[in-house]
């Protein structure tokens, strides 16, 4: 019988703990959101993968994605042969990130834990962005002064406030070039 009450017990002690790493999570995540203003919203996982069968991505080229989020879009980039960079803020999507590059090993995705306002983007290819029009707002100038010339920079959903977007495709991803 005691067995059975040390189970019990045991039990008790590992859902508080999953309680409490949850909420601590959730309290990472939304302090980070309400300090950068910047939310988490995935990106469709259909809509990325029918993006990397339809535009020409040159294999081998550098791809950088500002506010990376769980990496989806840069493992994506990965494994349709680019070399792919995500940069983001969170501590808690950052790790996440990394764990799932493990889990799956997919070597050819980098992710960093830095401010995407402090990313050097002068040797990438293409730059990918999900990010609310007053983000994009706000680093327009150091993409476009910063950036390589004749790179791509791909925004899903939202424009840039000052720039004509040279392609749209698919409907929601609108194409820049530098």
């Amino acid at each position: 019988m005691t067995t059975f009450y040390f189970l019990i017990i045991f039990l008790l002690f590992l859902i508080m703990f999953l309680i409490t790493l949850i909420l601590f999570i959730g309290y990472l995540l939304i302090f980070y959101e309400i300090k950068y203003k910047i939310p988490y919203v995935p990106s469709d996982k259909k809509l990325i993968k029918k993006l990397f069968r339809v535009y020409p991505f040159e294999k081998g080229k550098i791809f950088i994605d500002l506010g990376s989020g769980d990496g989806l879009v840069v493992f994506e980039a990965a494994k349709n042969g680019l070399i792919a960079y995500g940069y983001e803020i969170n501590p808690v999507l950052y790790y996440f990130s990394l764990l799932k590059k493990k889990i799956f090993k997919i070597e050819k995705a980098n992710f960093f834990r830095k401010d995407l306002k402090s990313v050097n983007l002068k040797d990438a290819d293409y730059i990918y962005l999900y990010l609310l029009p007053k983000t994009l707002a706000e680093i327009e100038n150091k993409i476009f002064s910063e950036g390589k010339k004749e790179s791509k920079v791909i925004c899903l959903d939202f424009r840039f406030p000052n720039k004509n977007f040279k392609e749209k495709i698919l409907d929601r991803f609108y194409i820049y070039e530098i």
